[in-house]
């Protein structure tokens, strides 16, 4: 990402696109659908290296996020190869129109020892379903302050979604809000402030709360799955 600090985090926008480098989806006739826009205003951006694997240290930490990455897709609604995993430089994470998430070495090493920042992070870029986008593929574009406008809704979208499933999976999300009131000191204006997102991702978790509080009451085998030792499987 552009404009880093410390290790490779960056104040402009944390785990999300960077608004400067989107790629361009416009043609000769303009855009060529909704989804295109914002496909490419999302998740259009260059490419961050990869890196290899090389780190015993890292090796291991990247095998618990795929771990991570498949109860995740499942609470998004996905299927597990929905999502791919790779190492990355210059970004704390991002994910592309295909679905491969790139995460930052910089952001595992400085968060080996807090978890729900992984996995919060993690749970953002995947709530983000960029696939889903394809759907729009027979729809006219919309203005650049429509395009905008339904960017914002993402990033919420996605903001919910990480706090949410932190809950259902039995974490907290209160490293993760700390994480982002850290480094998002600056953030981009097409972006909600640190202290709104905070809200959204505690607002989610407080619904996952509730909802894993209920699954335990009424499902506890179900419950047992979906908590931070259970395993969802791939049934």
């Amino acid at each position: 990402m552009a404009g880093k600090i410390g290790g490779g985090i960056s104040a402009r926008n944390p785990f999300g696109p960077d608004w400067g480098k989107s790629k361009s989806t416009t043609t000769a006739d303009g855009p060529q659908s909704v989804g295109d826009q914002v496909q490419g205003d999302l998740f259009g951006k260059k490419k961050p290296p990869i890196l290899d694997e090389d780190d015993a240290h890292l090796s291991a930490q990247m095998a618990r996020l795929r771990a991570w990455k498949r109860r995740l897709a499942k609470l998004a609604g996905d299927a597990e190869d929905d999502y791919a995993l790779v190492l990355a430089t210059g970004t704390i994470a991002m994910i592309d129109e295909t679905g491969l998430i790139y995460v930052g070495r910089d952001f595992i090493l400085q968060n080996m020892d807090t978890p729900d920042v992984l996995v919060g992070v993690l749970a953002h870029e995947i709530g983000h379903r960029p696939k889903r986008w394809n759907e729009y593929r027979s729809q006219a574009p919309v203005s650049k302050e429509d395009s905008e406008k339904l960017c914002r809704l993402e990033e919420t979208r996605a903001d919910y979604f990480s706090g949410k499933a932190l809950a259902e999976l039995g974490l907290s999300c209160r490293p993760l809000i700390q994480f982002l009131s850290a480094v998002a000191v600056h953030p981009h204006p097409e972006y909600f402030s640190a202290s709104l997102r905070a809200e959204v991702i505690h607002e989610g978790w407080e619904d996952g709360k509730r909802k894993a509080s209920d699954r335990s009451k009424f499902f506890p085998e179900l419950a047992r799955m979906h908590n931070a030792s259970g395993d969802l499987g791939t049934g």
